[in-house]
């Protein structure tokens, strides 16, 4: 049984926007996939990750874009290389990693 001070926190965390926002982005099969990936093996390109899936460059591209969009990701640049990882400070995206996956 959680205690008044935990529903509290809880609550905070979780005001409902921006669950249901990551929720909503997470439901398409690749893109959850994609984060499930970013979770386990940070700073993949666009095209490691379009081989992983067996998707195409522009099609994992999109995906990623999204994802960015949605506070879930973040690039970085190292010279001509794009890196996605997953934003440490999207509290409700840390919390399914530390959850669920």
């Amino acid at each position: 049984m959680l205690t008044n001070k935990q529903i509290v926190k809880i609550r905070k965390a979780f005001n409902g926007i921006g669950q249901r926002e990551v929720f909503k982005i997470l439901g398409d099969t690749n893109r959850y996939r994609i984060f499930e990936m970013l979770s386990k093996y940070p700073k993949l390109t666009v095209s490691d990750i379009a081989k992983i899936l067996k998707i195409s460059i522009p099609l994992s591209s999109q995906h990623l874009k999204i994802l960015e969009q949605g506070g879930i990701l973040q690039k970085e640049k190292k010279g001509q290389k794009v890196y996605y990882k997953l934003r440490a400070d999207n509290r409700i995206a840390q919390s399914i990693i530390k959850e669920v996956i």
